[in-house]
């Protein structure tokens, strides 16, 4: 499927439904075109990044990371990305689509601060999504070393697959256990095939060791990333808001105790007055229709009071159909019933709180 209007990704090989269940029940391989990763390196890499992000990047040790936003002058989100840090580098994951404008503007940013970006090398890195109940089971079977160090939210470590040295990190976007792997991209296919060959093909029944894992598209992730509550950035995020606007992403990318950077004072004022206009939240949708992205959010006087921006039916939930949008802040509240447009018709909706499905 197109994402945005340069990357394209699989939607689908042909079985969503069992793809979906595998990333409840099993182990998922994705790819990733739409991921890419910003090098930094220097000494005084993480102090300029503190200065121009909104969470705490100053004290990460190796094999730490945090989520954080990049804000405009009006504290506006300009992009969001994981920081990981490295014995030698921190890597910025981000949209591939915006690596190489956000490596310009740090270029600009930078006087006598010792820190190099890394913007063309950045692609020749490949991304791979690992997720499901069993996805560390599949990284024990290929690595060199497990993954049960990597607990915490984008904690991570090199490791070793097929002789490839590859970056894993934690990150659990579908509501179960997910992992990251930033592998070079000439080696891309090849790991592709040995994961897949020891996840014992692509689910179907085999030897009794076998992890049944199954390649996924786009759609199954959606849909258990929807139903997981997890805003992505071009899709749920973009530079028309604010983070405290963004829910759950406001809760895991600013760091409300640190020092200076850009767009600092708009975000503390903000949230000193509590002064949010709007705010991301989720819709379980009355019928079996499903509203789609840019779709009005509506009062009972049809005044439009809020957008669409992702949506899905959640078999987690019985097949409701369900949304993630931004409202006025007046209608935010969790039970508020507001209106929405599904296939051309009036839908009920209840304000619902995030993530909608929890393990």
């Amino acid at each position: 499927m197109p994402y945005g209007s340069e990357v394209e990704i699989v939607e689908s090989y042909g079985e969503v439904e069992s793809e979906y269940a595998a990333i409840r029940k099993g182990v998922t391989l994705m790819d990733a075109p739409h991921r890419g990763v910003l090098i930094l390196t220097g000494k005084d890499r993480l102090g300029f990044l503190n200065n121009k992000l909104t969470n705490d990047t100053g004290k990460l040790t190796a094999g730490q990371g945090v989520y954080a936003f990049l804000l405009n002058l009006k504290g506006r989100i300009v992009q969001d990305m994981n920081v990981l840090q490295t014995e030698d580098a921190t890597l910025l994951e981000m949209d591939v689509r915006v690596v190489g404008s956000l490596a310009a503007q740090f270029e600009k940013y930078l006087f006598t601060e010792d820190v190099k970006i890394l913007g063309n090398e950045s692609g020749q890195l490949g991304r791979l999504t690992i997720a499901g109940p069993k996805a560390a089971a599949l990284l024990q079977k290929v690595c060199d070393a497990g993954v049960e160090t990597l607990t915490e939210p984008l904690c991570s470590g090199k490791r070793s697959i097929a002789k490839v040295t590859v970056t894993v990190f934690r990150n659990d976007l579908c509501g179960e256990p997910g992992y990251e792997l930033i592998v070079p991209r000439d080696q891309l296919v090849t790991l592709w095939q040995v994961l897949h060959e020891a996840g014992g093909g692509n689910g179907h029944e085999g030897d009794a060791g076998d992890l049944h894992l199954r390649a996924i598209g786009w759609s199954a992730f959606n849909t258990a990333r929807i139903e997981a509550g997890m805003p992505l950035y071009g899709i749920d995020i973009t530079d028309a808001y604010l983070p405290m606007e963004t829910g759950p992403g406001f809760a895991r990318g600013v760091n409300l105790h640190k020092g200076c950077y850009l767009g600092q004072e708009i975000v503390a004022r903000m949230h000193s007055r509590d002064s949010v206009a709007r705010k991301l939240v989720g819709l379980r949708v009355a019928g079996e229709k499903i509203p789609i992205a840019g779709t009005d959010i509506l009062d009972d006087q049809n005044a439009q009071i809020g957008i669409i921006t992702s949506s899905c039916t959640s078999p987690m939930l019985g097949n409701m159909p369900i949304a993630m949008g931004y409202v006025k802040r007046a209608f935010a509240e969790t039970g508020r019933v507001v209106d929405v447009y599904a296939d051309g018709a009036h839908a009920r909706a209840t304000v619902a709180d995030l993530p909608f499905w929890k393990k």
